[in-house]
């Protein structure tokens, strides 16, 4: 335990000593610590930048309890750079468990059922900025993306952003701007003594189209595995809507979704990824 995790860990319990702390080995961005103290179990999350992710976090899990059942984590406290959540015990969802698959489904659709009046990302407790049509959003977006790859990918850029404006009509989005996950995964999804006991980590979510999200969670759950996302897209209709037009933006969305991994890598400077996201994207270009 480094002195900055024992700092905030004896500011929040003085009078405490934790049985255990242990960091996560996932996250590339955040630390993430599970703590254990007198027998109460929390998480501890500790954010070098982007503040406001903070008060997002507390804001969208405050939001899914008010208007959902969906079982999301209780923030504690919160400081300047820092998170205390309690744990919700439970291990990551099984990719065996067709019973579980289409109940990830049906909680997807449920936080889909949250609304918003506009799109754009989240920012602490508001949307920022504000659009009023999807479209705008993702062509906002879009050139935010665009913007952190290097000038040597100025022939993929100007492909993708052709494709996208080529397909406007297939943004024209009727349905009221929802409550997006953009992280739905198994390691999100947590399951004890066999239900979903918690979906976590909402650090990403955005006021956005609900087809993009479940695109995403397919991509991330089951490549070349058709049998088991349409289990769980049976479960997610459920509850939500897939339009007639599914399938088309499907391939739209995957290559924004894409660029959105190979930004992040560049973000990160994080070699091996850069290589591996740009495989990916340039394979479904091609």
């Amino acid at each position: 335990m480094n002195s900055r995790v024992r700092e905030i860990i004896k500011r929040i319990f003085p009078n405490a000593t934790p049985t255990y702390v242990k960091k996560f080995r996932k996250g590339v961005i955040n630390e993430t610590y599970d703590i254990k103290i007198k027998n109460r179990f929390f998480v501890l999350r500790i954010y070098p930048r982007d503040f406001w992710k903070i008060k997002k976090e507390e804001y969208v899990y405050n939001l899914i309890r008010k208007k959902t059942e969906i079982p999301v984590p209780r923030v504690i406290l919160r400081g300047k750079n820092y998170a205390l959540t309690e744990k919700i015990q439970g291990n990551e969802l099984p990719l065996d468990n067709k019973a579980l698959i289409r109940k990830a489904g049906e909680l997807l659709a449920k936080l889909h059922s949250i609304k918003f009046p506009s799109y754009g990302w989240i920012i602490g407790d508001e949307i920022k900025p504000k659009f009023g049509n999807w479209f705008d959003f993702i062509t906002y977006d879009l050139n935010q993306k665009l913007r952190k790859l290097p000038k040597k990918h100025k022939l993929l850029k100007a492909k993708i952003r052709n494709i996208i404006y080529a397909n406007k009509s297939l943004f024209d989005i009727k349905s009221k701007p929802c409550l997006l996950h953009k992280d739905y995964h198994p390691s999100h999804i947590l399951v004890h003594k066999n239900k979903i006991n918690g979906i976590i980590d909402v650090e990403w979510a955005t006021a956005g189209h609900n087809e993009m999200d479940i695109v995403k969670s397919c991509m991330w759950m089951f490549e070349n595995k058709a049998d088991l996302e349409k289990i769980f897209l049976q479960g997610y209709k459920k509850y939500g809507k897939v339009s007639k037009e599914f399938s088309k933006r499907k391939r739209l969305y995957k290559l924004l979704i894409l660029l959105s991994s190979l930004s992040f890598s560049y973000e990160c400077k994080n070699k091996k990824w850069c290589i591996y996201n740009l495989k990916k994207l340039e394979g479904e270009l091609n």
